[in-house]
């Protein structure tokens, strides 16, 4: 007989697990109440699950989170990834506004709602009925937890999700529970009939045994065709970068880079929607409640922080290298080529100085080309053989921020200059002048490399 492989091994564990609760109600004399409050205990299950899963998701997401998203978009648009010592996989910088997002916000709001449907079918909670939920909420959550270890770490499920994928199932699982728990909630608890109860266990498991069909079904459901799944993520493709070496390095010292990054984070909270937060103190300290002032205060100093260390990893640990025909971003700290532009699709240049320019006596480069940047945003999610390619090559427009000397840059990104590879040998062969005349000659005509690792 054939073992179970790790897959089914996690789906037998989501069966036997979610079995706990109906068996004990059915054939044990458990309330009804302990049946919705495994529910709520499974819903929970999955939502931390979820958390765990998220950082290692391989795929690219397919959503509205444009580059031009200022808190968001410098981290989603990371490319590269963190290796973790064990056997876990690696995780992906790209995943964190995700997870911020889900553990501050979805998970917070998908619990309350699941507990304002428990709350709705009236229950009543004794010692022993909370004892058999907890039963039950450890059974599910055991079961949720082997079916990730299995089927999404040991199988190598994490490479076909991306963050966003990730977090379907929880969505589908509570707006199924909830639908019982409201529909057939109150008479189940109110009657007590048995076959409220089995009507219940038996929908409950065919909504489990549907939702384990449709991962391995090529049909789309009406939550894949709004929402989407791991089929519509984008499969990731390094930028390519030139096997030369590059004619010239630019990077920001980090002292720029620093105060770059907390100008930022001030100038974010004075210039978005987090502006409320200074208002809702002021209004606060007006009437004399200092200390609950406190809260916007502490709230706006997060999302401050969020978007200066966005800003931070976007262009501190950055180096922008020319090879004369194409300019590439590479990130120092993952060692991955973030973003390519080719000079031919160039279409403007501009300089600039902003308050930190200014401050450290650098410059700002932009590069525009005529590639449109803002994300798609469509009523359904396209199937998946429509779905748009990773477009790592492309020539999105390109800002290299606080350049020493911007002049130098644009010669070499124009094709000037020789690769640093070619110079350092010249330089090495030189012989000493036969005479001042040929001695001032020569010096006259080298051309040095441009390079700038401030």
């Amino acid at each position: 007989m054939r073992p179970p492989s790790t897959r089914d091994s996690g789906v037998l564990a989501v069966l036997v697990s979610n079995a706990v609760a109906p068996v004990g109600v059915l054939f044990l004399g458990w309330a009804p109440a302990a049946l919705f409050g495994v529910f709520v205990a499974e819903i929970a299950a999955v939502l931390c699950w979820t958390l765990v899963k998220i950082p290692f998701a391989a795929k690219r997401p397919n959503n509205t989170i444009g580059d031009d998203d200022r808190l968001f978009g410098p981290l989603q648009a990371k490319r590269g990834s963190v290796s973790l010592s064990g056997p876990l996989p690696e995780c992906y910088p790209r995943n964190v506004p995700t997870l911020l997002i889900a553990a501050f916000l979805l998970v917070p709001l998908e619990l309350a709602v699941a507990f304002v449907a428990f709350g709705l079918t009236d229950p009543v909670v004794t010692d022993e009925v909370a004892g058999q939920i907890l039963l039950g909420g450890v059974g599910v959550f055991v079961g949720r937890g082997v079916e990730t270890l299995t089927s999404y770490f040991a199988a190598g499920g994490y490479r076909d999700h991306s963050a966003r994928s990730v977090l379907l199932p929880p969505f589908k699982l509570l707006f199924a529970v909830g639908l019982l728990m409201f529909v057939f909630g109150p008479f189940a608890v109110e009657l007590e009939n048995d076959v409220f109860l089995v009507v219940l266990v038996g929908l409950k498991l065919l909504y489990d045994l549907r939702a384990l069909q449709l991962e391995r079904s090529e049909k789309r459901g009406v939550f894949y065709r709004l929402y989407g799944s791991e089929e519509t993520e984008i499969e990731p493709v390094p930028v390519e970068e030139p096997k030369r070496a590059p004619t010239y390095r630019t990077t920001p010292a980090r002292a720029v880079a620093i105060t770059d990054a907390a100008y930022q984070s001030l100038r974010y909270t004075v210039t978005s929607g987090v502006l409320w937060c200074y208002g809702v103190a002021a209004a606060l300290v007006f009437f004399g409640a200092w200390a609950f002032a406190l809260a916007p205060l502490a709230l706006a100093a997060a999302f401050g922080t969020l978007r200066g260390a966005s800003r931070y990893l976007a262009s501190g640990p950055v180096e922008f290298r020319s090879y004369g025909d194409v300019l590439v971003v590479h990130d120092a700290l993952l060692d991955e080529p973030q973003a390519r532009l080719e000079r031919d699709a160039v279409t403007d240049v501009s300089v600039s100085t902003d308050a930190v320019d200014r401050l450290f006596g650098t410059e700002t480069v932009r590069f525009e080309t005529g590639v449109d940047t803002s994300p798609d945003v469509q009523l359904t999610v396209p199937d998946p053989e429509e779905v748009r390619d990773d477009d790592a090559n492309a020539n999105h427009p390109m800002t290299v921020p606080h350049v020493e000397d911007a002049a130098a840059m644009l010669a070499a990104f124009d094709g000037g200059g020789e690769t640093e590879a070619e110079t350092a040998p010249e330089t090495e062969a030189e012989t000493a002048p036969e005479t001042e005349t040929e001695a001032g000659t020569e010096a006259g005509s080298e051309t040095p490399v441009p390079s700038r690792n401030g």
